[in-house]
């Protein structure tokens, strides 16, 4: 199976999501979008697509001079089948794509904290079986509206909306699945002097929270992971 990945910055790759896809047997094709590598025109001889995160506004393009086309591979994928995963970024990104607002939070969400799942998570492909309350890592600023259609799948206190699914094989996780210990300590040293201050209480526990939070989020994202490419084979079977 060969999965598209957009990539929105150097610094959130695909992490914990991409080592489970290829443990089980995917290829990963990386595209440095904001660098300038060319994204194809179409979802021609890929089975996937995977958005991940970035610092960038999902709704100002002038950040993200690659954003319409990647909404447009977002919607061409979705309209074959073809499964996709956006998270964070590309979960805004997957909202903004068919027509959902995404815009600046009243509140950042930083480090490790509480996603709950709504009801209708018990029975759903990537969900279903999952304690009602996991402890994920955020890692963001913008919130989106649910496009229309969607199933909603998480929420969390400081931002309801965390996750849903758009048809039979469209995810956004507003959560960091991906992210494993280094990245995280890496989004944390590229906090300017304002920003550190800002947050000293969430990094002066970030070590404490992610060695006892972090095993259970990776067990969880390899679930979630391993049942997404479940869905890969077998809408391309």
């Amino acid at each position: 199976m060969r999965i598209l990945v957009v990539q929105n910055n150097r610094n959130a790759p695909a992490g914990l999501v991409g080592e489970t896809l290829t443990e089980f047997g995917a290829t990963l094709v990386t595209v440095a979008a904001d660098e300038g590598e060319a994204l194809p025109a179409t979802p021609e001889g890929y089975q996937g697509l995977l958005v991940l995160g970035g610092p960038q506004d999902a709704w100002n393009d002038a950040q993200g001079p690659h954003f319409p086309q990647v909404m447009r591979l977002i919607r061409a994928f979705a309209a074959e089948e073809r499964p996709v995963m956006g998270i964070c970024l590309g979960a805004q990104l997957a909202a903004r794509a068919f027509g959902a607002r995404v815009y600046r939070h009243s509140v950042a969400e930083i480090g490790v904290g509480a996603v709950r799942l709504f009801d209708a998570a018990s029975d759903d492909p990537l969900l279903g079986g999952l304690a009602p309350e996991l402890r994920m890592v955020q890692w963001h600023y913008d919130t989106f509206e649910f496009p229309e259609g969607a199933v909603p799948l998480a929420w969390s206190q400081a931002c309801m909306r965390q996750a849903f699914r758009l048809g039979r094989s469209l995810y956004a996780f507003q959560f960091h699945p991906e992210a494993d210990a280094a990245i995280v300590r890496g989004w944390a040293e590229k906090f300017g002097v304002d920003s550190r201050e800002r947050n000293r209480a969430v990094l002066d526990g970030l070590d404490a929270a992610l060695e006892r939070h972090l095993p259970a989020a990776e067990a969880v994202a390899r679930t979630i992971s391993r049942r997404w490419l479940d869905l890969v084979i077998e809408r391309a079977a």
